[in-house]
């Protein structure tokens, strides 16, 4: 084999092995002694790099010498006939043969039990972690990412022949094909029928023991027994018996649907038997598609379970259980119940009316809860009241009751009430007091009840069928009380850890939030996450959403804007009852709706607002909002009549811990700005009030309509200063950074008459109101603003605002 050489193995070939410790032991002790006598064994499963090994060894003795004496090297041992070992008898026999054989764990090699070895056999084994993360390396030359190293190890299970040419498709983004699945659809071919069947019923899930694969393959046990030592020896099976992801995806690829569907419901039973979960079982019987009474009830179970963590994939287990052999109407309202519990509340509805219409309907019940609920979620709270209650009284009743000023039900129920001691039982009780509580109580306890209540249902994102979400209600109870803050954080955290079923309701009080904080454009982006740009289904949602968008029109003084979003106000406004927790979206489109001198189509809502409010005493907590909305729709109207009378109901309701002070002062104080009696210090402490209570941006705007009464020029330059610094922090950062970069120091300079009107758009004033105060028409200031923009290169208003803010402020510095 030639001269004795350098005893160093070569790198790249060794690399093949990297992670492998007992074949690097192997090649480091024949590299080091290679003329020693050897007999050694190399065993692995197809793919686990035998030949490999041989190739190596093969190397180092040709690199070293053999010295005159024999090397012998076998691979696929395990296929040689007796004959063939009584040679390897005889040649390990002679004084120094270096022999090395190379097979597959097979039990039944007892020829090989008569070779003297001179040491333990080596075995390849299933790369762990770590090893399969030293092989990704070296082919990058570089440490791989935790998520690459964890992917490429569960999808070949550390079958060494599949851990590089996976992680090359890793990291070309390509599907795992070619070579890798090619290798494993030829190990699975070239193996005994049994073993075949073996992996097959593996790779459905069935553990690899005899007394479960017996009857999934109607063998024998003897049978059974040898195809399962067969099958560890092909290296498709991970050390707990599980079929290599890649492998198992291969495997099925190559088995008629028909065999697949027979095998899986083999396997699906065999597994019940032996304990497993409903769960674990159901999709075997659903990709099988199973029939049967007993199919049919290990789905029903498996819904069951599932309702409350997936109430998605349970509705699609009911669904499988009628078509296995259930009977609708026994599974009509469970059924409906997850549709709701999903967010599906048509669905739901249509389902729970199935049960409610039969006589003899069952669980008709748990259907009017559902129907309840999907009524209540789109609005209808008076027919949820009903419905609530169609069994036996229900604390889950008390919104509906409420909110359609139903204050005596609602009062008798809760003090009625034996809430049961369950957490679903204790969020409807909690729920129902913070309620209760936010009109005839303590609104702060109003919202820690409501509060409470939200925290229970955060482990599963589920408090089982409520007619609103405790998050959304905390929430509106937040804003009512001028805490933006808190509302923001209950909704940031049910927008982020919970479910999908209320996703749209959250992310839409988001936006009202930020709307109602002066940040038009996290309104705009919370309206477009929640809508996708488009109506929505729901009234009540929709209802939100359109007085977003006329309520970010309004305020960024876009007049063609506003009247491209009165439409969708109007029909919204339209087609949702007026309820206690839709005032304020009701009172921003009537606002709307006097700025564009529409009043007609609000006003019905408006009084029956009000006559709600009566019924429920007129709480301050949800009355005086709605009042200081009316204020702004008379002002925009031009009616200090309506303002004057809304300003006195509002004048008697202030209750500790609520903004009606700030909303009564505030009103006050914007009634006398109107008359021509401005006073600087009333009303910056006017505005600053209605910034504590969350209306930023309407704080801004009684500071800049006062400056724009003001006769006196430093009273005028005041308000106007307080007015800008109430709305700095509406601004959006990388389009104020963005201006700053564009208009810089060194950008256009305005003309005096440029600053003047700059100033009064920054302060939030109409075209009309900065005519009014400059002594020229509305038109000319129309085209002061045009000019500026196109000076200063601003996209839209927002951009315009910012950058004036900008300027306006290195004007005075």
């Amino acid at each position: 084999m030639g001269t004795a050489g350098s005893t160093s193995l070569p790198g790249t070939t060794r690399d093949v092995f990297t992670g492998c410790a007992a074949a690097e032991r192997l090649f480091d002790e024949v590299a080091a002694d290679p003329d020693a006598e050897r007999v050694v064994a190399v065993s692995g499963p197809g793919g686990f790099g035998k030949t490999a090994a041989l190739a190596v060894l093969s190397g180092l003795f040709e690199t070293t010498g053999s010295g005159g004496r024999a090397v012998v090297l076998v691979d696929d041992a395990h296929e040689l006939p007796d004959c063939e070992w009584d040679r390897l008898v005889r040649l390990a026999d002679d004084d120094g043969t270096r022999l090395v054989v190379a097979h597959r764990p097979w039990s039944g090699i007892d020829a090989a039990r008569a070779l003297p070895w001179t040491q333990p056999p080596v075995r390849l084994e299933p790369l762990d972690r770590a090893a399969v993360a030293r092989r990704i390396a070296a082919l990058l030359d570089a440490e791989p990412a935790d998520e690459l190293v964890d992917r490429v190890w569960a999808q070949t299970g550390g079958m060494p022949a599949l851990v590089v040419p996976v992680a090359e498709a890793a990291l070309a983004g390509r599907p795992v094909a070619g070579h890798a699945a090619d290798r494993a659809v030829h190990e699975f071919e070239r193996a005994p029928a049994a073993v075949r069947d073996v992996l097959l019923v593996a790779a459905l899930g069935c553990p690899i023991e005899v007394d479960a694969l017996a009857p999934v393959l109607r063998m024998e046990s003897s049978q059974v027994e040898a195809a399962t030592a067969g099958t560890w020896s092909t290296g498709l099976l991970t050390a707990s018996g599980a079929v290599v992801g890649l492998v198992g995806e291969a495997i099925l690829r190559q088995v008629p649907e028909t065999r697949l569907r027979d095998l899986r419901t083999r396997v699906a039973l065999v597994l019940l038997d032996r304990g497993e979960s409903a769960v674990a079982t159901a999709p075997l019987l659903v990709d099988a598609g199973t029939r049967g009474s007993r199919a049919a009830g290990v789905l029903e179970a498996a819904a069951d379970e599932l309702l409350l963590s997936d109430p998605r994939g349970a509705g699609e287990y009911y669904t499988a259980a009628v078509t296995a052999g259930a009977a609708p109407a026994r599974l009509g309202a469970r059924r409906a119940e997850a549709a709701a519990l999903s967010g599906d509340l048509d669905t739901a509805l249509r389902l729970a009316e199935e049960v409610l219409e039969r006589p003899d309907g069952q669980a008709r019940a748990l259907a009017a809860t559902v129907a309840a609920t999907a009524l209540a979620h789109k609005g209808m709270l008076a027919q949820s009241a009903s419905l609530y209650q169609w069994a036996e009284p229900s604390v889950s009743a008390v919104l509906p009751l409420i909110g359609v000023g139903r204050l005596a039900e609602a009062t008798r129920l809760v003090a009625g009430a034996d809430p049961r001691p369950t957490i679903s039982g204790t969020i409807r009780s909690l729920t129902a007091q913070g309620v209760l509580d936010s009109v005839i109580g303590s609104p702060v306890a109003a919202l820690s009840h409501l509060l409470r209540a939200d925290a229970l249902v955060e482990p599963n994102g589920h408090g089982g069928l409520l007619p609103d979400t405790p998050a959304a209600l905390a929430a509106l109870v937040a804003m009512h009380l001028g805490e933006p803050e808190v509302a923001t954080t209950v909704l940031d955290r049910a927008i982020t850890g919970r479910g999908c079923a209320d996703l749209v309701r959250h992310r839409l009080l988001r936006a009202w939030v930020a709307l109602a904080a002066g940040d038009f454009a996290g309104a705009a982006d919370g309206l477009k996450a929640a809508t996708g740009g488009h109506r929505v289904a729901d009234p009540r949602d929709e209802l939100f959403a359109a007085a977003i968008e006329v309520g970010i029109a309004r305020r960024l003084g876009e007049n063609a804007d506003l009247e491209n979003a009165w439409p969708r106000a109007r029909d919204a406004v339209m087609r949702h009852p007026v309820d206690l927790y839709v005032l304020q979206p009701v009172g921003e489109i009537a606002v709307a709706a006097a700025r564009l001198d529409k009043d007609r189509w609000v006003e019905p809502h408006m009084s029956e607002a009000e006559a709600l409010l009566e019924r429920l005493g007129s709480p301050p907590l949800w009355a005086a909002p709605l009042h200081w909305y009316a204020v702004q729709a008379a002002i925009a109207a031009e009616s200090p009549a309506k303002a004057l009378h809304h300003a006195t109901i509002v004048d008697g309701m202030v209750l500790a811990g609520t903004p009606a002070g700030a909303f009564a002062e505030a009103t006050r104080c914007w009634l006398r700005v109107l008359g021509g009696d401005v006073e600087v210090r009333a009303v910056r402490h006017a505005a600053l009030a209605l910034r504590e209570a969350g209306l930023v941006w309407d704080a801004a705007r009684l500071a800049g309509q006062a400056a724009i009464r003001t006769p006196d020029r430093r009273s005028m330059s005041a308000l106007l200063t307080c007015a800008r610094s109430l709305r700095e922090h509406d601004t959006d950062p990388p389009a104020e950074q963005s201006a700053q970069a564009r208009t810089g120091p060194g950008g256009p300079a305005l003309s005096d008459r440029e600053v003047e009107v700059a100033e009064l758009v920054v302060a939030g004033l109409t075209h009309k109101q900065i005519g009014e105060r400059l002594f020229i028409s509305a038109k000319t200031v129309e085209h002061h603003i045009a000019r500026i923009r196109r000076r200063l290169g601003a996209g839209n208003r927002a951009d315009l605002v910012a950058q004036l803010r900008i300027r306006l402020a290195q004007r005075e510095n």
